[in-house]
C-alpha cells in the first residue's frame, strides 16, 4: 500500500467527525423569549412559591398609648405578630427595656395569621425608655408636671424687638402628650411708655389657637402694667385656666404697640422721642457661623394677623421668640 494512502485514512476520519460535531451544534435550537431570553417552554411553566411547612413570625412596629405619660402612670405597649409560614407555631415575644427583659408572652399564631400581643409599663422616674419586642423598638417618656415647653436656648438677643399694629409674635407649640392642660405663659419683655396714662389704657392681646389656627381656644387682654419690670426681671408670666389642647396649638401675642414709621418690626432704640411699645425677646438657632438668614420654617416662630401667618422680613427670618409654655399632662 502507498505510504500516502495509509496516512490519508485517519486525516479522513477526523475530518467525517468535526462535520458530524459541527451538525449536531447546528441542529434545532429552542426558541428565545422577548421578555429576558428564556426558553418559551420554560416561560409557560408556572412559578409557584415554596410551601413553609414551619411558622416564620414577623414583628410588626410598637404602638404605644400615650407615648408621653405621668410618673407612675400605666402605659400600654402592643404590637402585632404575623406568622407568614404555613405551620402554627406559638412566638415567645419578649418586652426589653434599656435592653433588659422585663416580661415575655407565648402567642400562638395559626397560618398566615396575625395576633396582637400587649404589655403594660409603669415607671416613676422621670426621663426616655427605650421599648423593643423582637427587632421593633420606640420610647416611652416619663414627665413630672408641670412641664415646660421653649424652643428658645434662654439667652436673649441684645436688641429685643417689637412689632407693631395688631400683628404678632406667634409660637407653635407641640405637647409632650395629650391631652395636655396649659396653665401658664411666659413671655421675655420689655415695656416702654411716654407717660404715666400709658399704663392705664394700654392692653396686649394674648390667644391661643387650636392646630389649624381657626378656633381660638383661649383670649385675655393683659395691661401693660402687667409687664413693667418691677422686679427687674425680663421674664414675666400670665396664668392660663387650664386650657385643653389635644394636639399641636399656637400662642399668639398682640402688643398693640404703636407704628414705627414704615417698619413692621423695631428693635430697641431707647430714645426719648420712641413711641410706646412692649418688646419681645428673641434669638436664633444656635450656629455662630450663620451668614444667612434662615427660612421661617427653620423654627417654630412667626409673624401673625390673627392666627395667619405672615411674612417675615428676610432679616428676621429664623429667629426664636422667648414664648414658653407651661402645663400639666396628667390624665
Amino acid at each position: 500500500m502507498n505510504k500516502h494512502n495509509w496516512y490519508s485514512f485517519p486525516v479522513v476520519g477526523l475530518i467525517l467527525m468535526l462535520l458530524s460535531i459541527s451538525a449536531m451544534a447546528c441542529g434545532p435550537q429552542s426558541q428565545i423569549s422577548e421578555a429576558g431570553g428564556v426558553p418559551s417552554s420554560q416561560a409557560d411553566v408556572p412559578t409557584n412559591p415554596i410551601p413553609k411547612d414551619y411558622p416564620d413570625f414577623e414583628v410588626g412596629l410598637l404602638d404605644i398609648t400615650r407615648s408621653g405619660v405621668s410618673s407612675g402612670e400605666v402605659a400600654t405597649v402592643s404590637t402585632t405578630v404575623t406568622n407568614t409560614g404555613d405551620a402554627k407555631g406559638v412566638y415567645k415575644a419578649v418586652l426589653f427595656i434599656d435592653g433588659k427583659k422585663v416580661e415575655q408572652k407565648d402567642v400562638p399564631v395559626g397560618p398566615k395569621s396575625a395576633e396582637k400581643v400587649t404589655f403594660q409599663v409603669a415607671k416613676t422616674a422621670p426621663g426616655s425608655y427605650k421599648l423593643e419586642i423582637g427587632e421593633s423598638a420606640a420610647t416611652l417618656t416619663v414627665y413630672e408636671w408641670p412641664y415646660k415647653i421653649q424652643y428658645d436656648a434662654g439667652i436673649a438677643s441684645p436688641d429685643l424687638l417689637s412689632i407693631a399694629g395688631e400683628l404678632g409674635h406667634m409660637v407653635h407649640f407641640s405637647p409632650p402628650t395629650t391631652p395636655f392642660k396649659i396653665q401658664k405663659i411666659e413671655f421675655y419683655v420689655q415695656t416702654h411708655v411716654v407717660d404715666e396714662s400709658d399704663w392705664a389704657d394700654r392692653y396686649a392681646t394674648v390667644r391661643i389657637w387650636d392646630s389649624d389656627r381657626n378656633k381660638q381656644l383661649w383670649s385675655v387682654d393683659v395691661p401693660w402694667r402687667t409687664f413693667w419690670d418691677e422686679k427687674k426681671s425680663f421674664w414675666k408670666e400670665i396664668d392660663v385656666p387650664n386650657i385643653v389642647a389635644n394636639g399641636d396649638f399656637y400662642v399668639e401675642m398682640v402688643t398693640h404697640s404703636e407704628q414705627f414709621g414704615d417698619e413692621i418690626i423695631a428693635t430697641t432704640p431707647w430714645v426719648p422721642e420712641m413711641p410706646p411699645a412692649i418688646f419681645i425677646g428673641y434669638d436664633r438657632p444656635p450656629n455662630p457661623y450663620l451668614t444667612t438668614p434662615l427660612s421661617p420654617e427653620d423654627t417654630n416662630s412667626s409673624l401673625s394677623k390673627m392666627g395667619e401667618i405672615v411674612e417675615v422680613p428676610v432679616k428676621y427670618q429664623g429667629i426664636n421668640w422667648l414664648i414658653r409654655v407651661e402645663g400639666d399632662g396628667r390624665l
